[in-house]
């Protein structure tokens, strides 16, 4: 070990033994969730454009995400910082009430505040606990919870002002819907990016969460920062354009920002997507406050929301894709013998037939069977009969090409398409299929047979006239003494 890496293993260390003694003591816990909560509702309050409202409240989205991570565990920090903002602003304002009623207000507001966020925590718990629906759902339901957490914290909140005497109840109009739609953006953008970071630092308790949905730490790729570059110029173009023009529609620009931020989101991985929304919400606020947007606030604060919705379901967008592709793989595919389906199969030979027409290539189909499945069903039972089936599906897999197709059709029934040669050729598979089959040994030295079909493309033939001359040749077989290949005669 070198000199200059040792200080840095003994700060990792020493980190590391930091989170591991705030996740075992609720006291340091507490303390100090109580510490992030002031200092979180300080950067919020900086992005402040009137009273008690703000571009965006990131609080919420840290009341969020540490009870949805740790349940009520952690609540206790999040209601102390409420209490000690709430003696704060009194103060700061001058707000006419005693240390008890500044006090009382303090409690009112945590209980609103904590007990709003706690209960939509739970319910997105709950949906998550149940895992059955896929990340899209959860992304709708997240979604859902914000809008409607955030408007109960609203009226609560704004219950709390007017009940303790600090606002008035005529500013209820002019500030309630400021003050839903920043709620609102702080839990859509924040929750997420504070569950990803803790969720890092405490695994136990985002195990506790789920261990189903998580934001998993990948390296992002590595033109991430240039993405995020690109998307902040924009950012501060489109409200640069809205400042020097002054102009209420040249405000909407900020909305073509969706773009970029869905590349991000499905490009990259999932932490750096959240991170991505996180750092373009905190621009848009301290922009709307430094240029002085306070009249266009409103655009703004809905164009968070916008993008942080279309950024989570671009997130949600990768799991719905492979879960579209496994549904696809069950349609297509024999759950049984792993053979394709009856639909794939022909599907495909449409396609083959098509092909091989056009570019005068010839294409075989062999049909079969195992002679007497019935009695291994009803002899040895039908768990036999499964293993039977996978035994000839695998034998019949081994002697085809890449580019050949084999199908399950029906009970014991088999197709295989093989393009690109003719009958001869394929009698030979069938035949060396057959063979195999035959010295095969299921269980307890019970040997099969099985049966095949071959026929060939002819000029005008569709699927289902080659598929029933291959058939009649299957029968042909059958006819003469089973375990055998034939073909009918030209």
């Amino acid at each position: 070990m070198t000199n200059a890496s040792a200080p840095n293993l003994l700060a990792r260390m020493r980190a590391s033994a930091l989170v591991h003694a705030i996740e075992r003591s609720a006291v340091l816990r507490n303390g100090a969730l109580v510490a992030l909560w002031v200092l979180v509702w300080q950067l919020g309050r900086l992005v402040e454009y009137t009273e008690h409202a703000s571009v965006w409240f990131p609080v919420a989205g840290l009341t969020f995400s540490v009870i949805l991570l740790d349940g009520w565990r952690s609540a206790p920090g999040p209601a102390i910082g409420c209490v000690l903002v709430t003696l704060w602003v009194c103060e700061r304002y001058a707000v006419p009430l005693s240390q008890g009623q500044r006090l009382v207000a303090g409690l009112l507001f945590a209980a609103a505040h904590v007990g709003t966020y706690a209960l939509g925590a739970f319910l997105l718990r709950a949906i998550a606990r149940r895992g059955n629906d896929g990340l899209p759902s959860l992304v709708l339901a997240f979604l859902l919870i914000a809008a409607l957490t955030s408007l109960i914290s609203m009226g609560l909140g704004m219950w709390v002002l007017v009940s303790t005497g600090m606002m008035a109840a005529h500013d209820v109009e002019r500030a309630w819907l400021a003050y839903w739609i920043g709620d609102m953006a702080g839990v859509m953008v924040m929750a997420p990016f504070f569950a990803a970071i803790l969720g890092a630092l405490f695994p136990r308790a985002a195990a506790r969460f789920s261990s189903n949905y998580n934001l998993r730490y990948q390296n992002a790729t590595s033109r991430f920062k240039y993405k995020l570059l690109l998307n902040v110029v924009l950012l501060s173009a489109s409200m640069l354009l809205a400042y020097s023009t002054r102009s209420y529609n040249s405000a909407f620009a900020i909305f073509f920002l969706v773009l970029p931020y869905m590349w991000i989101a499905c490009t990259e991985p999932a932490f750096y997507n959240v991170l991505a929304v996180a750092l373009g919400s905190f621009v848009i606020a301290l922009l709307v406050h430094l240029l002085g947007l306070k009249d266009v606030v409103m655009v703004y604060q809905f164009a968070i929301n916008v993008i942080a919705a279309n950024a989570l379901f671009g997130l949600a967008l990768p799991s719905l894709i492979a879960d579209n592709d496994k549904l696809r793989r069950v349609a297509e595919t024999d759950s049984l013998t792993g053979a394709a389906s009856r639909a794939a199969l022909e599907r495909q030979a449409r396609h083959e037939i098509e092909r091989c027409r056009r570019v005068r290539e010839p294409l075989a189909l062999v049909v079969f069977d195992i002679d007497y499945f019935k009695k291994i069903n009803d002899l040895f039972g039908h768990a036999m009969g499964d293993r039977a089936l996978r035994q000839v599906c695998a034998i019949a897999q081994r002697n085809l090409r890449p580019s050949d197709m084999l199908g399950r059709v029906g009970g014991d029934e088999f197709v295989a398409l093989l393009p690109g040669i003719g009958a001869e050729a394929a009698l030979a598979i069938a035949e060396r299929i057959r063979a195999q089959v035959h010295t095969n040994e299921l269980e307890s030295a019970l040997l099969m047979t099985a049966s095949f079909g071959v026929a060939e493309l002819r000029d005008d033939d569709h699927y289902q006239d080659i598929f029933e001359r291959a058939d009649r040749a299957l029968y042909v077989a059958k006819q003469q003494g089973r375990n055998r290949a034939a073909m009918l005669a030209a």
